[in-house]
């Protein structure tokens, strides 16, 4: 998409054409004494006076500017070349655009409707390409918003400003490891930090940390014990089968297993399978997917259970191939489930 219909120049909106960088005189705005980069002040100045190695350097300036002013930003739409490569690049206020009035008067939603926070808010930053120099430059920078703009008191709260660094994970994941929770963690650094506004993120961000770090690699961690003890379970019950597949990372994403038992009720009691998700309520936070049945002294029967990263088709379809494989292939002559629409298109 093009970012408008104004054709490209080098000299818009650029005094000097040789590479600048930001001054960064603080002028801080919280209680940090101006020793963190994030309270370095940029103006609008800075940024229309300013030349960027790549596109992502310009939207590291903006994100910069807009904790300043107090508001987020997000990355827009990209304009490229014949070629392939970029050559405009929008950011935009959050509160850019408004919700679709489909979505807005839909009759059969289900859930309720998320507070509206876009207001088409028109604040945005526009660079492009110079071909000449091979460096990005501001082509427009809107700086007006129609709402209101959050206080430097509680602009640490924005997405876009929050986030732990590097020195904060290992100094929270050495705390963790040695039992220290979550909420005890989140107050000694904040007293370090001296306040909620310095320390950079929030006890919500820190629980998503310590839950990526719980989906451990292949190699080590509770994931390797786990398929180790499964696979290792064959010398003692030959007819117990594992299964389990690898994200790119090499963390682990989907895991079924069923021992003997299970494989020989199947085949005696398996024409009527029942296939369940228990939703997330596991240490690991994944779906917990229990294949069952009913016996001939109508008592349930476990044929196998599985772990899984989500609950798309993709991933349905995965498991039930691999239970099919488990099972000889017998297929059930009746599925009950609880209505999941990708485990209905997956059956």
């Amino acid at each position: 998409m093009d970012v408008d219909s104004e054709p490209l120049s080098s000299q818009d909106n650029v005094e000097d054409p040789m590479m600048t960088s930001v001054e960064e005189n603080v002028n801080c705005t919280c209680d940090c004494g101006g020793s963190s980069s994030k309270c370095v002040s940029v103006t609008a100045d800075d940024i229309i006076n300013q030349t960027f190695e790549t596109s992502d350097a310009a939207y590291n300036l903006y994100v910069r500017y807009a904790r300043c002013l107090g508001f987020g930003v997000y990355k827009g739409d990209t304009a490229r070349g014949k070629d392939g490569t970029q050559r405009r690049r929008r950011f935009f206020c959050s509160k850019e655009g408004k919700r679709a009035e489909k979505y807005i008067s839909s009759l059969s939603r289900k859930r309720e409707h998320r507070a509206l926070t876009r207001t088409g808010c028109e604040a945005m930053l526009a660079v492009y390409l110079d071909t000449k120099t091979s460096t990005w430059r501001v082509k427009k920078l809107f700086e007006k918003h129609n709402h209101d703009l959050v206080p430097q008191c509680l602009v640490h709260l924005i997405p876009n400003h929050r986030g732990l660094t590097e020195p904060q994970k290992a100094q929270a994941n050495t705390m963790h490891d040695h039992g220290l929770p979550t909420s005890k963690i989140i107050g000694l650094m904040v007293g370090q930090a001296g306040g909620y506004a310095n320390v950079g993120f929030t006890k919500k961000d820190l629980d998503n940390h310590f839950q990526r770090a719980r989906h451990a690699m292949l190699i080590g961690g509770d994931s390797n014990a786990t398929t180790s003890y499964l696979l290792g379970k064959a010398d003692v019950d030959p007819m117990a089968m594992t299964r389990y597949s690898a994200t790119d990372e090499g963390r682990l994403a989907n895991l079924f297993w069923a021992d003997g038992i299970c494989r020989s009720d199947y085949q005696c009691f398996g024409d009527v399978l029942a296939f369940d998700t228990t939703y997330r309520k596991n240490k690991y936070r994944r779906p917990l997917v229990i294949f069952s049945g009913c016996n001939h002294h109508r008592q349930t029967c476990i044929f196998g259970f599985a772990l899984v990263k989500d609950e798309r088709t993709a991933t349905y379809t995965w498991l039930l191939q691999n239970f099919l494989e488990v099972m000889l292939n017998k297929s059930p002559s009746v599925v009950v489930t609880d209505g999941d629409e990708a485990m209905k298109a997956t059956i």
